[in-house]
């Protein structure tokens, strides 16, 4: 049984001033890294189980304002990540189209970039890098989103995204896809997107 109480409401009518957080007012491309940093000891990733399916995984990302998802496998160990854009991305026809599937059987296992073709930033990297340092990361990788891992102990401690930095410095932030294959180049460019 739920024991929760509404908490008490004020009118709103005598309320002028909006408080700005100080990290947006002094952010800079020379801040901490760690201003940007999703950190999974503060926050819980958004994993999903690599045998979701597409529809199902774009539908939860929706729901919990999230671009990316870190996949695993059914012993819930790291397999992989997915975003939005692949989700999106011409990738699915592509791959419905050679395997011979339905659009709508494709699971986020088969669409992901797997960890073996993923690069990382070290914790300690973010903890002594700036910003801008980390856009510069992301824009040679081609990759709007980059994980973040502690090498002594062989896991995952975070993520960053293109996205995050973006708003806290109000600034668009464009990072363009790196094709490593002539089949992913093809992809991008019937995306639309630009080629690094």
């Amino acid at each position: 049984m739920n024991n929760s109480h509404a908490l008490k409401t004020v009118s709103l009518s005598q309320y002028k001033e909006i408080l700005e957080s100080e990290i947006n007012e002094r952010a800079t491309l020379e801040s901490p890294a760690t201003l940007v940093f999703t950190d999974f000891l503060k926050t819980s990733p958004f994993t999903m189980h690599m045998d979701t399916i597409i529809d199902q995984a774009m539908a939860a990302m929706r729901t919990a304002h999230v671009r990316s998802i870190v996949v695993t496998d059914s012993n819930e160990k790291f397999r992989g990540i997915i975003t939005t854009a692949d989700l999106m991305s011409r990738k699915v026809l592509s791959l419905a189209t050679s395997s011979g599937q339905a659009r709508n059987d494709i699971t986020i296992g088969e669409l992901m970039i797997p960890k073996e073709k993923l690069v990382g930033v070290t914790i300690d990297a973010i903890q002594t890098g700036n910003i801008g340092e980390l856009l510069q990361t992301l824009k040679n990788e081609g990759c709007p989103h980059m994980l973040v891992v502690e090498p002594q102990h062989m896991r995952i401690r975070g993520i960053i995204s293109s996205s995050d930095i973006a708003r806290l410095l109000q600034l668009p932030v464009e990072i363009n896809q790196r094709a490593s294959s002539f089949k992913e180049l093809v992809d991008v460019i019937s995306s639309g997107r630009e080629v690094s």
